[in-house]
């Protein structure tokens, strides 16, 4: 077992309702909490945010032409919602998930991620205008991130296990020798920033990165929830994770953070989570998808945030090499726009897109593997 298990709030839960909760449980109130904490402190924070002048900074239209015209009407809502994800989420993490080593890793992770979008959303506001942390300022502070993680795992054997020992039955198989911390690290480092900055990538548009988020999170739970049943991990492309249940009960938390906040941030937006809350979660996502060895299934349930990522390189390269644009505009939801497709008519195909790819991703997960080892 993990070294750390610590129930912040159980002796409240035991006073309030007279008893202990099973997993399920934990999972379906701690989603439940997160969802109506958001409610609630929704609208008092963003009247907070609009009163002290943390507004969205949008490029002007000699930046993007057309777009800006379009992204107009949503001069003056406030940026920095991801506060209110943090809250509704970490209240509910705080009363129902026991504060073992993965959920204070988890944690730590998010912090230093959302940190660093804070850092980004506020020098935005304070210059004006749309430059804010530079994408190399960005890569190296996540390049730090993840120094920091194999930090605390050469400090605790049951992460460093974890991170260092690669196990994925992924590869038809098991693939599990003591890989070279240098490559490890830099694996590890791809997956961090990679998923943190296609989350981040993907925020340009009401809802449509916060409900994939919150359907990624709804993933992640689900397999977590069974990495800690011998059995079922026996007959499944899960590995087995001791603890892992209490990162079922995170993800729940989130995923009901998230969607609350999403009642605020669908068509037409009252506010943005801007990067504190885009980079936030997203390196939350990748240090989850990691401790229950499953860095690969980000590609499959957020298909979105892959799409989106790529039509950037993609548009990059283009322009590079052959001096002429693939899109528009990337990322790709840009392009949509500029083709005459409503926002809402965007977020609703890419809900469809994923939602198709989880169902899939998920019964391959526990109806695709054979037993091989």
């Amino acid at each position: 077992m993990l070294e750390l298990d610590i129930r912040p709030f159980d002796p409240i839960v035991l006073l309030l309702f007279g008893k202990q909760y099973s997993l399920y449980e934990r999972c379906m109130w701690g989603f439940v909490t997160a969802f109506v904490v958001a409610l609630v402190i929704g609208k008092p924070i963003i009247r907070t945010l609009l009163k002290h002048q943390v507004r969205q900074v949008f490029r002007t239209k000699q930046q993007v032409k057309s777009l800006a015209i379009l992204h107009d009407h949503k001069k003056g809502v406030p940026t920095m919602g991801g506060i209110i994800i943090a809250l509704a989420s970490l209240i509910a993490t705080a009363i129902w998930a026991s504060f073992n080593d993965l959920v204070i890793i988890s944690l730590l992770i998010y912090f230093l991620c959302s940190l660093l979008g804070a850092a980004d959303d506020i020098l935005k506001i304070i210059k004006g205008n749309s430059k804010g942390v530079t994408s190399r300022q960005k890569l190296c502070v996540q390049a730090l991130i993840t120094g920091f993680i194999f930090y605390i795992a050469s400090q605790n054997p049951s992460i460093n296990n974890l991170l260092t020992h690669v196990h994925w039955k992924w590869f038809h198989g098991y693939f599990d020798p003591q890989i070279a911390i240098a490559v490890i690290v830099v694996f590890y480092f791809c997956v961090i920033a990679g998923t943190s900055n296609a989350v981040n990538l993907t925020d340009g548009i009401d809802g449509l990165a916060i409900v994939n988020i919150a359907l990624c999170f709804v993933s992640l739970g689900v397999c977590a929830f069974y990495s800690s049943n011998v059995n079922i991990t026996r007959e499944t492309m899960l590995s087995y994770i001791a603890g892992s249940t209490e990162l079922a009960v995170l993800c729940t938390c989130f995923a009901g953070g998230c969607f609350g906040f999403g009642i605020f941030n669908i068509h037409p937006a009252s506010i943005f989570m801007g990067d504190i809350g885009s980079i936030g979660l997203g390196g939350l996502l990748a240090i989850v998808a990691c401790l229950l060895r499953l860095p690969f299934i980000l590609l499959a349930v957020g298909i979105i945030f892959v799409v989106e990522a790529l039509s950037v390189i993609l548009q990059v390269t283009s322009k590079k090499v052959f001096k002429r644009k693939v899109f528009l505009m990337a990322p790709l939801h840009h392009h949509f726009e500029l083709k005459g497709f409503l926002e809402s008519e965007i977020v609703k195909a890419a809900f469809c897109l994923q939602v198709i790819s989880i169902l899939i991703t998920l019964f391959v997960v526990f109806y695709g593997y054979d037993g091989c080892h």
